[in-house]
Order: C-alpha cells, then structure tokens, then sequence
C-alpha cells in the first residue's frame, strides 16, 4: 500500500546539475546532490554515465564537489571541491583519471572561481571574484562601498567585488584577462579554445543594464570589443557558422523583462536573425525539487550548424535549436521540464522532469528521449501522489489563464476541504504541472491545492508578460478570477477555509490581497516586498528594477510607488498572516517583511514572523535541510491552525 509524501522526504530527493558530454562525446558526468540533515548541508559527488556500456557510476565520495570541467584527453576531469575545509575565498581544484584512483590536489587558488574550461595545454580558464582595497590605515571594522549595488542576494554586502576571467597557467601564474572595471557575467570559448567571448558590465558607480561584449586572444591577452555595452545587453554569446552570436535586449519596449532574441555581431551592431522569436529563452517553470543547477539563463549551446536553446512555452519548457536563417524547431517533446543540459553532436545531456517524476538524467536527440538515470523512481512507486489538474480560465483578454488545481490524496466524495492559493514569483516565472514537494505535502496533509498564471507570468509572449506599471491591478484581478472559478466549479472546496501563500513576487501579492480582501482566513507571506518607495534603495535590483517594473522612482512620482506599495493598505488587512524571511536575502530584504509585521501589530492583526539566519531568497529552493523543513512546517501549523481549527 502507497503511503503520502512526509515532509522529511525532501532529505531522500537526489537532484541532478550540470550534466556534460566527455569531449569524445561518449560519457556525460554529472553533479548528484542529496540533503544531509545531521551537517544541515547538502552531499555533492560527481557521477558518469558511459553510453558506449550503458554502465553509471560514482566518481566521487567526499560529498563537497562544487563544479567540474573535462580535459580533452576524456578521461580526466578537473573539479573545485571543499574536502580540505578550504575558506570560501578560495578554491581547491583536483584532476581524477575516470578509469579508477584516487584524485589528485593540483592547486588552491586564493579567490572564489566559477565555470571552469581546461585549455589543451593544461591551462585553467574560470571566472575570478577580486575586491580591491581600499584604505584603512587604523585597522577599523568597517566596510567600504563606493559602487551600487553594494550587496548581492546570498552573498551579502559586496562592496566593490568585481568577476574577471582569469587564466591559471601549469606553472601557477594568475592572468587577469578583463578590465578591472569589468563585472564579467560570463564566458564563452570557440571551438579551437583559443578565444574567448565574455560579457558583463563595465562601469565604475552605478552598474547599468547594457553590457560589453569582448573577444579575447587567450594566448597574447590582446581584448577587441565587439558591443560597447551603450544601448544593446548581450545575456549569452558564441559562435554559429563562423560568426560571433548572441542573445539580449534593448529593453526599449518592455523594459527588463523583456524576451530576447537572437543576433548576429557584425561592425560593432547587433543583427537580429529571430525577429518572430517571442518567449523567454530560459526554464521558468517552478519547482521546489532542483539544486545546484548551472545558471543557463537565456543560453545557448552551439553543435554544428544550429544553436540550441530552452524556452518556457506556456507552462513546460522544452529544448529547441536554430539555425543561421532563423528557422526553429522543438527538439524536446515529452519532458515537462528542462533544468540542466548541454549538446554535443546532434545529442543532448539534459537533466529533466516528467511528469509527476523528479529529475533525472535523459538523452535527448531529434527522436528520442531516453531516461537515463533512476535515482527518483521511488518517488513514484512507493508514495500516493496528487496529480495537478489543468484548467483554463477566460479572463477577458482573449489570452485564458492556465491553472491547476491538486486534490487531498486521500480525498473523499461529498466532503469540503480547505483550500491553499499558491503564487509563484518573478512575476515572470511560471507554475507548470511538475512535481512540486510542498503542494504534494499540503495534499497529503488534506489541503486542496490551486495555483495559476495570472498576466505577468513567462510563456505567452511580451504583451502578457509585461505588468509594468499594472503591479496589483491586473494580476490581482486574474488571481481573485481564478480563486472564483476554484470555488464556483469545485464543490469540495470549502470557500469558508481559503488560505493563500507565495514567495518573493508571490509575497508580493500576498501582502497585497490581505489589503484588499477578507476572503482568505489565512496567509503565509514569503520574501516578500511590501514598500517600492524603500526597496528601491535596499535590494541589490531595486536601483533599476523598481524604476522599471513600477514607471516611477523615489523623484518623478514617489505617489505612484506607494499607490503600488502593499503597506499603503495594511490598516485595511484582517487576514492573520505569517512572514518568512531570510537574514541575508538582498533581493526581498528582510526590511520589507518587517515592515509590514509591524504594520499589521500596530493594526491588531494576529502576526508572527520567522527570520531564517544565514539563508537567503533561495530558502525554499535551495537553502540548507533544517531551515526548508523547519519553514514548510511553520507554514503548515500556520495553515492547520486557521483552516482547520474545527476538524
């Protein structure tokens, strides 16, 4: 007999990052992360799958492996690892032979390094995190800020800490490859490994939203800029046919949201190629079972004539490639979602969901997609799971709402349940029908569970997903329809027990909706936001973000921040309400939460609030074992305590 989801089943999830192709094509070696509640931690071993045998296997054991890359050789990997305890300002690197032995310490390097490449001639290329000094000449505990934005979400105050693409020679010598005043998001090389594209930031005050794309001789060091980072952001670049291609935005129509396309670099201009090209080229479908997935926002990976790419197409995402002329196909057809992946000759490594199954790793070509891996299987085979049924709602637009709805899994004929309105974040991101650990452990706990895309939301094209300006208007009115539709169509839901909840965007409008209506009995407000008129100078975004999602900053119409502002309505709110938040959350700082607890105190509205020391925005993704169960928890007690108080 299957049993229901357990809230501790998130320790047993295994969750997949980074899969790559061996150079020869022939293995793809992963990342396996697993939840260590004794060391509050999570175990990170390297894993290979041999396509030639069919054979998996565990390279790795220390459970503190952070990224790797492949020597040509295809059997040696290079890999960053904190199994000496090293101090996080520095990197530890180690090469392994695949074929068996121990790994070997090849160097520490003393500064945090990101996206390894291994040269031919066994030189390292990654991103290098340097901080300046700056002058304190009594030894003071102080920090020193002369840049915004002076912090980074999970990072905490940053001060004047800038990437750089770093070139570490076999003879121990560190090269810095970008200008010192150059923030590098990132980097390509070209097929032959003797250039390099990076991209990112130039600036010395206030970093802006444009960025410069260089070319880079990783030989003589010599840089040529091929964008000059004024009016163009380039998000990804490679090469495609011989010529320099890149993904990015003017941002001139809808601002920073606004979906990319594709472009041909030529005479210091970028040349669109994808001008149809309307979704967002990354996977915003939302789960709460990932970890340590590679940040492929807007990427592409090259392999022959076409470049391949993720978009989120209404509520899935799926793998696509294009070509030189501009015509596309979808590569990925079952997969519901695609979180990791990579290419290599005509094939794709990907690292996926699928229905009501957790990640796992697939091959993927043209006609196939094949499991791989079965680390999660159990999942499926030994627990009762709720299935999210899909509806569409019309709110008018001629564009209908996507949204799901989940039953108790113990659910009974003729009985009313209590309901939860989940929210995701962004606003443009988007809820899809894959496996979610919190909504399935409110089903098994006799929630029914409903959620949806209000506009703002990814995969319908600009127009839907642009809410600038419209913060609690249109949304709002989206998500009270679909509340409607919930309880006018679903005659187990109790409307009497409505509760509602989400993160970041979603605590957003969490604050938002107990300021404006009385109809749900409770509320779990998560790394919220409820005052632009601070935000803007506090979060590490808010200096643009506020500016451009709301049409208004502090000087040119502060009115119009505030009409937006949660807190403005916080005397109207009569929902008990629980805050969570996280001590180094620098994109929805803990202030906004703060502020409207007290707001709510002040108003004599039952409030409490959970402050999670050292976590940050990814709580409930990616933050440590005891802090995501301790916060799942809170918010259920909180839930059982108002929803079903006379069960």
């Amino acid at each position: 007999m299957k049993r229901t989801v357990d809230l501790t089943d998130l320790l047993r999830y295994h969750f997949l990052s980074a899969p790559t192709f061996s150079p020869d094509g022939t293995k793809i070696c992963f990342l396996l992360h697993k939840g260590d509640y004794e060391n509050n931690a999570y175990i990170s071993n390297i894993w290979m799958y041999d396509l030639l045998t069919g054979s998996l296997r565990q390279l790795t054991a220390s459970g503190k492996e952070k990224f790797f890359a492949w020597k040509d050789d295809s059997r040696t990997l290079v890999f960053a690892s904190g199994r000496n305890d090293a101090p996080k300002t520095e990197t530890a690197l180690y090469a392994l032979d695949i074929g068996g032995g121990e790994a070997v310490f090849l160097r520490s390097v003393k500064r945090t390094l990101s996206s390894l490449s291994v040269l031919s001639d066994g030189s390292l290329l990654a991103l290098g995190v340097f901080e300046p000094s700056f002058d304190n000449p009594y030894d003071a505990e102080m920090m020193f800020f002369d840049q915004v934005p002076f912090c980074s979400n999970g990072k905490g105050f940053t001060a004047q800490k800038k990437k750089s693409l770093c070139l570490y020679t076999p003879e121990g010598e560190e090269k810095r490859l970008t200008p010192e005043n150059m923030d590098a998001e990132n980097y390509t090389l070209s097929p032959g490994g003797d250039k390099a594209l990076v991209w990112g930031a130039v600036f010395k005050d206030v970093k802006g939203q444009f960025s410069t794309l260089l070319e880079i001789d990783r030989k003589s060091g010599a840089a040529v800029t091929l964008l000059p980072g004024t009016d163009f952001t380039c998000k990804w670049a490679g090469w495609l046919e011989d010529k320099v291609v890149v993904t990015g935005s003017d941002y001139t129509k809808y601002g920073v949201n606004e979906n990319v396309k594709f472009y041909f670099v030529e005479d210091g201009k970028p040349l669109c190629f994808t001008p149809e090209l309307d979704r967002g080229l990354r996977n915003s479908v939302g789960s709460d079972c990932r970890y340590g997935s590679t940040d492929l926002n807007l990427a592409f990976f090259t392999d022959g004539p076409a470049a391949w790419f993720v978009s989120t197409d209404n509520y899935r995402s799926h793998l696509h490639a294009v070509t030189a002329s501009g015509a596309m196909e979808q590569i990925t057809k079952d997969l519901f979602s695609v979180d990791d992946w990579r290419v290599s000759g005509g094939k794709a490594a990907v690292v996926g969901m699928k229905g009501m199954r957790l990640q796992e790793l697939y091959l993927v070509d043209r006609e196939r997609e094949i499991q791989l891996t079965h680390f999660n299987d159990w999942v499926v085979e030994e627990c009762e799971l709720s299935a999210p049924q899909h509806v569409t709602v019309d709110n008018g637009t001629g564009e209908p709402l996507d949204g799901w709805y989940m039953k108790p899994v113990a659910f009974e004929e003729g009985k009313k349940y209590p309901a939860i309105l989940n929210i995701h974040g962004g606003p443009k991101f988007a809820y899809g029908d894959v496996f979610f650990h919190e909504m399935q452990y409110w089903a098994a706990k006799g929630y029914v569970v409903f959620f949806c895309n209000p506009r703002g939301s990814d995969g319908k094209g600009n127009p839907f997903d642009d809410i600038r300006g419209k913060y609690g208007t249109v949304d709002y009115d989206d998500l009270m329809l679909f509340t409607d539709w919930i309880v006018d169509n679903l005659p187990f839901v109790d409307k009497e027990r409505l509760g509602v909840t989400g993160g970041s965007y979603g605590g957003y409008m969490t604050n938002w909706i107990i300021g404006h209506t009385d109809r749900f009995k409770a509320a779990a407000s998560q790394r919220s936001i409820s005052n632009w008129i601070s935000k803007m100078g506090i979060s590490d975004i808010g200096y643009y973000f506020v500016p451009d999602q709301q049409g208004a900053d502090i000087w040119s119409d502060h009115e119009k921040l505030w009409f937006h502002s949660p807190l403005k309505y916080a005397d109207r709110a009569k929902t008990p309400t629980l805050f969570i938040h996280s001590e180094e959350d620098h994109r929805c700082e803990l202030t906004q939460g703060l502020q409207m607890f007290t707001a709510l105190k002040l108003h004599g509205v039952e409030t409490n609030i959970c402050v999670f020391k050292g976590e940050n925005h990814e709580l409930s993704r990616s933050g440590r074992p005891r802090p995501r169960l301790t916060r799942l928890r809170r918010m259920t007690e909180w839930f059982d305590r108002f929803l079903k108080a006379e069960e």
